[in-house]
Parts: C-alpha cells; sequence; structure tokens
C-alpha cells in the first residue's frame, strides 16, 4: 500500500514538471516572435508575400515586354576537347530585367538600397544554352538575385557549360577556334521577352590560364532572331563567340622540331655509304618514326576529309621518301656487292655513263655460227654472245669497281630527287599556312 501511494506521488511530479516545462517553452517562442527583425527581413516578408506566382511573367500588363540584358564572364578555359569536337567552360552568368512586382519606397526603407533573396522566390527568364553536350546539366543554379528599389532584378550565377564546337584543324598547330554560345528563351517569343547582349568579360581575379589555349579578349557578340516556323513567332537569340588560339609551342618542340629532324635523316640515308650496311636499318627507322608522329597528330584531332591538316601534306611527303631511301637502299647494296666478274649490260653501261675499259665491236670478229671467242680484257673473260643468224651479240667489259660506280650514281640520283621533293612539299606547307 504505501509503494502504491509513493508511486502515485512520483506521477503527480512529473506532470507537474512536464507541464512547467511547456509553459517556458511558450513563454520562450512567444518572447522570441515579438522580438522585431529589423527593416531588411520586414521589407523582404512583404515584398514576397503579395508577389503571387512565380510563373507568370512580372509584369502590370500582360503585353509588356521583359526586357533581359545578358553579360557572360569567363573563368576558365577548362578544356577543349578537339577529339569530341567539345568546349568546357567555367563561367558566370549575368541576367538583368525589371520587375514591376519588386519595388519599394526609399523614403520608407532608407537604410535599404539593395536586397538579396533566394532566386526561386521570384520569376526568372526561361534562358537556355543551347548546343549543350553536357548530360548532367543543370540551367542555372539556384543562387540569390540581388533587388533595388525600382525593381531592377541582378541575377548572377556561376556555372561549367559543355558546348559542341565544331574543330578547323588546318592550321595545327597554328590553329584559332571559334565556339559559339547561343543562349535563348526556350517559351517566351520577342514580343514576350527580348534579349540584349551587354559584354563578355574576364572574370576578375578567378580567371585561370589554359596552357594549351590562350582566350582572346575579342569576343563576338551577336544577336540574332530566329523563325522556327511555329505559331509561336519570333525568338531572340543571343551568340557569345569565343575565339581560343593554340600555344603553339609544346607542339613545335615536341612534334615539327622532330620532323624537320627526321626529313634530314631522310636524306643522310641517301649519303651513308653503302658498305656500312645501314642504309636499310636506318630508312626503316625514319620510317617507323614519321608514322609514329602522323598518328599523335591523327590521335589529337577530329576525324575528317575536309579539315585536313596541313602538316600532313608535308608527313605524306617524308613516309614516301623514306620509302624510297628503303628501296634505294636494298638496291644499290644489290648492285654494290654484284658479282665483279658478272658483265655489266651495255643499255646500263650507257645510262650511267660508265666507260669501259675495253671497246668491242661485233665487225672486229668473224666467228662461226656454232664458235664463240672470249676476248680477254684485264684479266677477265668479255664472252660474245652468238645470235639465232649467227651474228654476234657483244657484251661490254668491265672493270672490278664499275658495279660499285653505277651504285653510287643511282644513289646520288635519288638523292637527287629525295632532296628537290623535301624542298617542295617544305615550300607547299609554308604556303598553304600563310595563305590561310
Amino acid at each position: 500500500m504505501a509503494n502504491q501511494i509513493v508511486d502515485a506521488m512520483d506521477s503527480r511530479r512529473l506532470k507537474c514538471l512536464g507541464l512547467m516545462s511547456l509553459a517556458i517553452w511558450h513563454f520562450v517562442l512567444a518572447t522570441d516572435s515579438s522580438r522585431p527583425r529589423g527593416d531588411r527581413y520586414e521589407l523582404i516578408t512583404k515584398l514576397l508575400s503579395n508577389y503571387g506566382s512565380t510563373l507568370a511573367p512580372p509584369v502590370l500588363n500582360s503585353s509588356t515586354q521583359i526586357e533581359v540584358v545578358i553579360r557572360l564572364g569567363i573563368s576558365r578555359v577548362i578544356e577543349l576537347n578537339e577529339k569530341m569536337q567539345t568546349l568546357t567552360l567555367s563561367v558566370e552568368i549575368g541576367m538583368e530585367w525589371h520587375d514591376e512586382f519588386l519595388t519599394w519606397d526609399t523614403s520608407e526603407y532608407p537604410n535599404i538600397s539593395v536586397l538579396s533573396i533566394p532566386s526561386s522566390r521570384i520569376w526568372r527568364p526561361d534562358i537556355h544554352l543551347f548546343a549543350n553536350v553536357d548530360r548532367n546539366f543543370v540551367n542555372f543554379k539556384d543562387v540569390g538575385v540581388f533587388l533595388y528599389p525600382t525593381g531592377t532584378v541582378d541575377w548572377l550565377t556561376p556555372n561549367v557549360l559543355q558546348i559542341s564546337c565544331v574543330i578547323d584543324a588546318r592550321l595545327f598547330p597554328f590553329d584559332t577556334q571559334l565556339c559559339p554560345l547561343r543562349f535563348g528563351s526556350w517559351s517566351y517569343n520577342l514580343q514576350q521577352l527580348n534579349l540584349i547582349a551587354l559584354r563578355s568579360y574576364r572574370s576578375g581575379l578567378y580567371f585561370v590560364e589554359n596552357g594549351i589555349w590562350e582566350l582572346d579578349d575579342d569576343v563576338v557578340i551577336e544577336r540574332k532572331v530566329v523563325d522556327y516556323n511555329n505559331p509561336l513567332g519570333l525568338f531572340p537569340e543571343v551568340i557569345y563567340t569565343v575565339v581560343l588560339k593554340r600555344r603553339p609551342g609544346f607542339y613545335i618542340i615536341t612534334l615539327i622540331v622532330p620532323c624537320i629532324t627526321l626529313s634530314v635523316l631522310n636524306l643522310l640515308a641517301f649519303i651513308l655509304p653503302t658498305a656500312s650496311g645501314e642504309k636499310v636499318s636506318l630508312g626503316i627507322t625514319n620510317l617507323l618514326a614519321l608514322v609514329l608522329f602522323q598518328q599523335v597528330i591523327g590521335s589529337l584531332l577530329p576525324p575528317s576529309s575536309t579539315n585536313i591538316p596541313f602538316i600532313s601534306y608535308y608527313f605524306g611527303p617524308m613516309i614516301m621518301i623514306s620509302s624510297l631511301s628503303i628501296a634505294s637502299g636494298v638496291l644499290v647494296a644489290a648492285l654494290y656487292n654484284q658479282d665483279k666478274a658478272k658483265p655489266i649490260p651495255c643499255w646500263l653501261r650507257k645510262m650511267f655513263n660508265v666507260q669501259s675499259s675495253v671497246d668491242l665491236s661485233a665487225e672486229d670478229y668473224r666467228l662461226d655460227q656454232r664458235t664463240s671467242i672470249a676476248a680477254v680484257s684485264h684479266g677477265h673473260e668479255t664472252p660474245l654472245d652468238e645470235n639465232l643468224d649467227g651474228s654476234v651479240k657483244m657484251v661490254c667489259a668491265n672493270n672490278s669497281n664499275e658495279w660499285q660506280k653505277i651504285a653510287n650514281k643511282i644513289d646520288n640520283m635519288l638523292l637527287a630527287i629525295a632532296f628537290v621533293l623535301t624542298i617542295i612539299a617544305f615550300s607547299v606547307t609554308i604556303a598553304l599556312f600563310l595563305t590561310h
């Protein structure tokens, strides 16, 4: 019985403590809500409570056109992917318009010249970036807007944009790329919304230079009115064309200088003495290096049959000359190591103007149809072949080193051809760069 009385008393005490705590909590809330929040809080509450729907344009007259001023600030050129033909930029997009429902009297609030409120609480123009290729793209972030007493709304939002950019690689690595950023309204036509491009600028201290591409300050700004052949009417667009100039230093050192060096080695392959036995090896090494450099350039640029890099017109002849040096190395080595006792045909001797030490003619010999004789010239026999009609076909005599003389003359002739082709290829490539 005593225990039941004690339990009942404890239960009453707990109820009393709970009621006292609840009373204190309500008192605190009432005291806090009665505190003044200041003029800024009062003005924001007043403006937003009377704002209405954020879907309708903020104009008193539905026929009034809203004018949106756009400005573009570029913080960084993140990447220009030539292979995928896409450009990734870190930018700041600013938009400014007039909202007739967000004005206040400065005499009533003299200490408030600007307000900052969440952009999702008011109407925003549905400006979109066309030619966007980022699958995770969010149109614009929900960052605050700045309000001014006259109803001017200034909205500056950071974003990472990835757009399609057609690459013209003909002047690689001295090329300049033009990448347009097209902004426009998706649902408001020209009668409801007008777009004006204010300017483009570098984002102050936050701008980061790119190691490959240099951003040109001269951004081309264009405004267009587009007819999409629909009953909604005309739509305005603003186009910012970003100009990117490639920094060629890296490619000059890693591609152009080695290519010129390999061109010289191509010519040296013809000068290398045949007795060294390394002509073919040097030619194959040069050919593999040139093909490798051509593959490197091909991996950097998009596959295209219309915008072929002019530097490829130089690599092509160099690969042909390298192949020619390999073929000539094989031919010259075969002639150079020819059996010295083997006679040289007269047509080959006359072609390369190699004089024979013994001049023989068929008239100096009277032979029977079944007889053949041999003339002695420097210890070597010079056979005379018998034709079917009994006449004698002469095979000219040769010195022990005349095969080598012919091999050297062939090498010199091919060297001259390779040198002329190299000069022509170099001149044509330079002319293409200078005329475009």
